[in-house]
């Protein structure tokens, strides 16, 4: 992560963008990791309390900023968790991110295992994570902490600067923004598709791979047309993906849209394709317009402010 935003920065970046949106998260020592390099020495990044006195436990930054003066923008959806959320949490109430995109899934809580023998092992919940203005990252669903009615008000909690923020489960973004409908289309797609994903993904690769050996799509600006949908569906047939062409033909445009990414990907390289999902991404959209200009974090915080009260009087 450090070497990474350290290239971009000596191509020119003025402004970074993480996107956290579908990472199911990973080990809490690398969350907290790579919080401490946006974060100021000593400032807390999440807290861990249980029952017992022995699972209560504060993480700290440890090093001073490696970038202080960077803005920063993080992108988050329903899937980002657990360790994501911690990054996003942290950052957020400490006022070192705008957070952009959807609530977060609200995997806040910590297990231990205790071994039952040859059977096996119980996990059990026995603690859970708050960020460091006190929020839950839990759903509210998942909590027994007296205040488990899905149907409350979320409570408000202060940033560093005395920013409201929310709890009642996962991260509130300080910009929501989202393709609610185009995010629908391709579940449900998945759904259709079921075990066979997979083998989908393959037919478009190989697909794309055919296109870049025969030199066949010479143009970036490159559009996806009927003829190479038809041949997408003739690909999935052969690898066993079983489906009604109608349903199909009413999912072109998911189809369209994951078939441009890769052949975009193997013909033109990785910018490429950044390019093309960049002109179809509301969030990342959204994110670069609040970035563009904006040289400092409080600036960019202000931007956020503002179209988040836009927002809420349309």
């Amino acid at each position: 992560m450090a070497r990474s935003v350290s290239a971009l920065l000596t191509r020119g970046a003025k402004s970074l963008i993480i996107d956290l949106r579908s990472n199911p998260g990973g080990l809490l020592e690398q969350g907290t990791a790579v919080a401490d390099l946006f974060l100021g020495k000593g400032e807390r990044i999440v807290s861990l309390r249980g029952r017992s006195e022995g699972s209560n436990r504060d993480y700290t930054d440890s090093t001073a900023q490696k970038w202080p003066t960077l803005p920063l923008t993080i992108l988050v959806d329903d899937k980002s968790a657990s360790a994501a959320e911690i990054v996003a949490g942290a950052l957020q109430d400490h006022d070192r991110a705008v957070i952009v995109g959807e609530p977060t899934y609200g995997k806040g809580s910590a297990q231990s295992i205790i071994p039952l023998g040859d059977v096996g092992g119980l996990k059990i919940t026995t603690a859970r994570w708050y960020t460091p203005s006190g929020r839950s990252i839990s759903k509210k669903l998942d909590r027994d902490d007296g205040d488990s009615d899905p149907k409350a008000e979320p409570k408000g909690y202060r940033t560093s600067s005395g920013r409201i923020v929310y709890d009642g489960g996962g991260i509130t973004p300080d910009v929501i923004e989202s393709d609610s409908v185009y995010t629908a289309e391709v579940r449900e797609f998945q759904s259709v598709l079921g075990r066979k994903v997979s083998q989908f993904r393959d037919a478009l690769t190989d697909y794309a791979l055919s296109l870049k050996a025969k030199h066949s799509v010479i143009n970036e600006q490159f559009t996806v047309s009927q003829e190479m949908l038809d041949e997408v569906w003739k690909r999935m047939v052969a690898r066993g993906v079983v489906m009604d062409r109608g349903i199909y033909d009413e999912s072109s445009n998911v189809v369209r849209t994951l078939l441009g990414y890769d052949i975009a990907r193997y013909v033109f390289g990785p910018e490429a394709e950044f390019k093309r999902r960049v002109a179809n991404d509301k969030a990342i959209k959204t994110a670069l317009d609040l970035a563009t200009g904006a040289g400092t974090q409080d600036a960019l915080l202000k931007r956020a402010l503002a179209r988040q009260r836009t927002a809420g009087t349309e």
